[in-house]
Parts: C-alpha cells; sequence; structure tokens
C-alpha cells in the first residue's frame, strides 16, 4: 500500500520562493532589457572600432628596377620598422627593389625613391611614419639581384627600426642598425656591421675574403667563417657573449677580453705566420672561438 503525504498547507511552516509584486516584476524587466542594451551597444562598438581600426590602414606596395650597371647601392630606409632583405635570383634578369607596408591611410602613401649620388644609387622610403608603426615590424623591402650583378656589388644599409637580412654573395657589405639584429649568409670580401639594440648572427657558415668587423651595444655576436677565415677579424660588444668559429687549419693570432674567455683554434704569436688575426673583446659577456666543425 501507497501512502501519499498530502500537500503542505498554507500555513505549514514550508517555504518557497518569494513572489514577486507587479511592480517589482517590471523593475526586473527593465533591469534585464536595460543590460542587454548594453551589452549590445558595447558589441557594436567594439565591432564598428575594429572595422573603423582597419579601414584606417592599408598595404602599400612599390617596385623600383635599379641600373644596369649597379656597383654601389645604399638602402636607407630610416625610422620605417621593416625588415630588409638581400638575396639573389639566378633567374632574375635585372637588380629591383620591391616594397609591402602597413600604413595609415591618414598618413599619405609610402613610395620607395631612387637617386643618383657619385656612382652610388641611393633608394629611400618617403611618406610619414604612423603610429601604427610603433607597434612592431610592419613590412618587408627586398632587394633582389641577379648573382652576377651581386658578386661585384658594394652595399650599405642603414636601419633605425628593422631587421637586417643577408642571403647573397656580394662585394662588401656595411651595415648601420640602430635597433633590430642583422643575420647574416652567403660571402663578401669585406664585411661590417654595427648595430646598437640587436645581435649579429650567421645561421650558415659565411665566407669573408679579407676583413670582417663587428660592433654591437648590447647583443651577441655569432658568426661562423667557411673555407678561410678573413686575414682581420673584430669583434666588440658592451652587453653580450661573442662566439666565433674559424675553419682549420689556422694558426690564428687571438687576443680575446671578456667575463671569461675560451679559445680552441691553433695559435701562433707570429703575425707573419698567422691565417688570421683576431680581435674579440666584450665588456660583460663571454668569449669563446672554437675549430668549424667539418659538415
Amino acid at each position: 500500500m501507497t501512502i501519499t503525504a498530502p500537500p503542505p498547507s498554507p500555513g505549514s511552516g514550508a517555504a518557497g520562493p518569494p513572489s514577486l509584486s507587479p511592480r517589482r516584476r517590471t523593475v526586473v524587466r527593465t533591469a534585464l532589457v536595460v543590460a542587454a542594451g548594453v551589452v549590445t551597444v558595447g558589441c557594436v562598438v567594439a565591432l564598428g572600432t575594429a572595422a573603423w581600426g582597419i579601414s584606417a590602414y592599408r598595404v602599400a606596395a612599390d617596385e623600383k628596377v635599379l641600373p644596369s650597371d649597379l656597383r654601389s647601392l645604399t638602402v636607407d630606409v630610416g625610422n620605417v620598422p621593416a625588415a630588409v632583405r638581400l638575396t639573389t635570383d639566378p633567374e632574375a634578369t635585372q637588380a629591383k627593389v620591391s616594397m609591402r607596408l602597413i600604413n595609415s591611410a591618414r598618413s599619405g602613401g609610402h613610395t620607395l625613391e631612387l637617386s643618383e649620388e657619385s656612382g652610388t644609387t641611393r633608394v629611400t622610403v618617403s611618406g610619414e611614419r604612423s603610429d601604427f608603426m610603433d607597434w612592431g615590424r610592419t613590412g618587408e623591402i627586398t632587394v633582389t639581384l641577379p648573382p652576377e650583378t651581386a658578386r661585384r656589388l658594394s652595399v650599405t644599409a642603414q636601419l633605425d627600426d628593422g631587421v637586417l637580412l643577408v642571403d647573397a654573395n656580394l662585394d662588401s657589405l656595411v651595415v648601420h642598425n640602430l635597433d633590430g639584429a642583422v643575420l647574416l649568409g652567403g660571402s663578401a670580401r669585406n664585411v661590417e656591421v654595427h648595430t646598437r639594440d640587436g645581435s649579429i648572427v650567421a645561421h650558415d657558415p659565411i665566407a669573408v675574403g679579407e676583413s670582417f668587423l663587428a660592433t654591437a651595444v648590447d647583443g651577441d655576436v655569432d658568426v661562423d667563417f667557411a673555407n678561410t677565415a678573413p686575414r682581420n677579424l673584430s669583434a666588440t660588444t658592451r652587453d653580450g657573449d661573442v662566439e666565433f668559429s674559424l675553419p682549420e687549419p689556422g694558426p690564428y693570432l687571438v687576443q680575446a677580453s671578456g667575463d671569461s674567455t675560451r679559445v680552441s683554434v691553433p695559435q701562433t704569436g707570429d703575425r707573419a705566420r698567422a691565417a688570421g688575426t683576431v680581435t674579440v673583446r666584450t665588456v660583460d659577456g663571454n668569449v669563446v672561438i672554437d675549430t668549424l666543425e667539418r659538415r
């Protein structure tokens, strides 16, 4: 037999949810409507702001053909925070420079400008820098060279706020960079790199015939040298490590100073017998000079 308990009487002590008066129901409904309105307006404002932000910026693209008798090239991007790439293309029939930048539609267009100064072709970027460019690297400028043109070319790169990537066999390379890394590749007779805040790195061994000079204020110098080391090799950094790998057989005339130094290449004190002179100094960092591993 099943006994069903009778429902509690109104006076029994069982508490139910409090009922809302018509006035309180109106207040709750109004609060919900207001909250929904605030959320909707917030979403609309956010989407509108994003759409306005996207529409306020555009991609600037430009390309220029460089002279056929190019011997000396200066690429000066000023304060445009773009990555600059130097590369060769076996299929290229002429040297050219191309640019793609994100800039403000209100700041006017950026274009590449060519000029000739004492036999040197100079590439610059016209237009005002927008606040958007302060957010980070906002584009790329690429110099594409036929291999024969690259081998006889002297290149100077000047950057205030950008990264330089080199993958070309040049005659000489000079770099002045204030804030950004320099990534080296390929070969050159002479290489000279100066950077304030950034490292100087070669991911693969590079070939430098005569001289290599690197200075950094706050950054590491890490370069391997293939084939034969340059006759004169010098690196100085204030806050950073210096690491070189030199090809055999040597010997090398080495002068190194830093927090700690480790030199494992064959050495000589006779400059006439030295395969190269290596001078390395770091104020706050370590120095390592190793023998290049055969691959």
